[in-house]
């Protein structure tokens, strides 16, 4: 630019020598061209920080549609996330009232075989016929032994009845939540098995927290399964799962559901394995 400049000097010089125009008309011509240039020189400085500008428009544009898709693709799993979180609780609130209802069912069940048996034989709470007076007490212990013997021998009444006397006259001894629970066996091994079911529920309520409470209570599917209320030991081996999922009573539960499910479909009766207790010798009061 400034070579041109100087060329277009260097014509008007030569115009000035030879006469073409007066030396005031020259330097006014030098001045114009002067400012021209400056104004050229402002002028491709405002285009290049135009360009710059439209630069830096443009890169902050491509941002923002970047920012905006991102936020169109949160906003999206978002609403799936909602979605999904309906569905759940919506299921969730199925099963509540499932089980609430299974519940209701069992409790319904139980109080009535409380009120169809309590004129005649309430269990574990029953009165029994007056004994002669004993001299002395026996020891709880061998009590308790001596009634294990009676249940290996199947003598279950005379059994039932030292489990009895040791909840009457020990209510400390350390083995009376024992001796609630094989109340309701004894009860299971004469085949009274509506008797058996409220004495495990009479357990259960007492001692929830047991180490017997997972046999206790798949013991009473077992015999609302004995009774063939198929309907009433499934909810019952549901409650077994629900409340001890991690132990051996909650496989065997889950393998009655199966049976009591084929049979209802297949309509065959479903025919329940009997369980024996084995004693462990005294490492453990069983």
């Amino acid at each position: 630019m400034r070579k041109r400049i100087s060329l277009v000097f260097a014509g008007f010089a030569s115009i000035a020598l030879f006469g073409c125009v007066t030396t005031g008309e020259f330097d006014q011509m030098k001045s114009d061209i002067a400012k021209l240039y400056v104004e050229n020189s402002e002028l491709r400085k405002e285009i290049s920080e135009l360009k710059t500008r439209v630069d830096n428009i443009s890169s902050d544009l491509n941002t923002t549609v970047a920012l905006k898709e991102g936020q169109l693709t949160l906003i999206t799993q978002t609403q799936d996330y909602v979605k999904e979180l309906q569905l759940l609780k919506g299921k969730f609130e199925e099963s509540s009232y499932n089980n609430e209802k299974r519940f209701k069912e069992l409790n319904d069940k139980i109080t009535e075989l409380q009120a169809k048996l309590t004129p005649s034989a309430p269990p574990v709470e029953k009165q029994e016929p007056a004994q002669p007076p004993k001299e002395t007490l026996k020891d709880p212990k061998q009590l308790y032994d001596d009634a294990h013997i009676d249940i290996k021998n199947k003598n279950f009444t005379s059994a039932r009845e030292k489990f009895q006397e040791i909840i009457k006259n020990d209510p400390d001894f350390e083995l009376v939540p024992n001796a609630y629970f094989w109340i309701g066996e004894t009860y299971y091994g004469e085949k009274k098995y509506e008797d058996a079911i409220l004495s495990y529920e009479e357990f259960l309520k007492r001692y929830p927290k047991h180490d017997k409470a997972p046999g206790a209570l798949l013991k009473e599917g077992m015999a609302f399964l004995e009774l063939k209320d198929k309907k009433t030991a499934k909810v019952v081996f549901e409650r077994v799962i629900e409340k001890y999922p991690q132990s051996k009573e909650a496989t065997i539960a889950q393998q009655k559901i199966v049976e009591i499910l084929k049979s209802m479909n297949t309509g065959t009766k479903s025919t329940p394995k009997k369980t024996t207790t084995k004693k462990k010798g005294n490492e453990r009061p069983i």
